[in-house]
């Protein structure tokens, strides 16, 4: 089989991880494979914070899970799985990963979200090549909009958010489900 079609069947959400520090040579090749993505207008408009300290990623870990409840409850509640994960003072939203990497975009990024998201995959898709776990952390997004982590992380007040991804040394195999099979709506030759 190709190579590149085994990493991309092969690779999974990884949400167990040993405390292996990811070297900044990794990191670095793991980001260069994101920003080798196509971006809109070619305006290469993403950029990186990346947090390995553990006492920051417990720290924000907390202050997620606070913003996820403080949003659902002033929405008038949010998902109910949800609500009961970032409830619980014992979840671990980032899986005990050593590596945090948050995406977002400068101003003068012509599609951020197109971009970002084609950029988060290659960079999941490289990290798995290079026998690293990654998991896609939706419930950091609060994250991306809190002033102290944005003013901490130094990322600019015109820098748009995109996403959260977690980087590690799996600890273990990650689970596999199983895909089903494609559903094509409309088919025109």
């Amino acid at each position: 089989m190709n190579e590149v079609l085994r990493c991309i069947y092969e690779r999974s959400s990884v949400r167990k991880y040993k405390s292996d520090i990811v070297s900044d040579a990794d990191i670095k090749e793991i980001l260069n494979a994101g920003i080798h993505a196509p971006s809109g207008m070619n305006a290469q408009g993403l950029r990186f914070v990346i947090i390995q300290n553990t006492d920051m990623i417990a720290e924000l870990n907390r202050v997620s899970k606070d913003l996820y409840l403080k949003n659902s409850a002033a929405t008038g509640g949010g998902h109910p799985v949800l609500d009961k994960i970032c409830s619980n003072p014992k979840t671990d939203l980032f899986h005990g990963a050593s590596t945090l990497i948050f995406t977002f975009a400068a101003p003068d990024t012509a599609t951020p979200t197109e971009d970002g998201a084609l950029a988060v995959e290659n960079m999941m898709l490289a990290a798995h090549s290079m026998g690293y776990g990654t998991c896609f952390i939706g419930l950091a997004a609060p994250l991306g909009y809190y002033p102290t982590f944005r003013e901490e992380s130094e990322v600019p007040d015109d820098h748009m958010f995109l996403s959260c991804i977690v980087l590690g040394v799996p600890d273990g195999k990650p689970e596999v489900h199983p895909k089903e099979d494609m559903k094509i709506l409309s088919w025109t030759k």
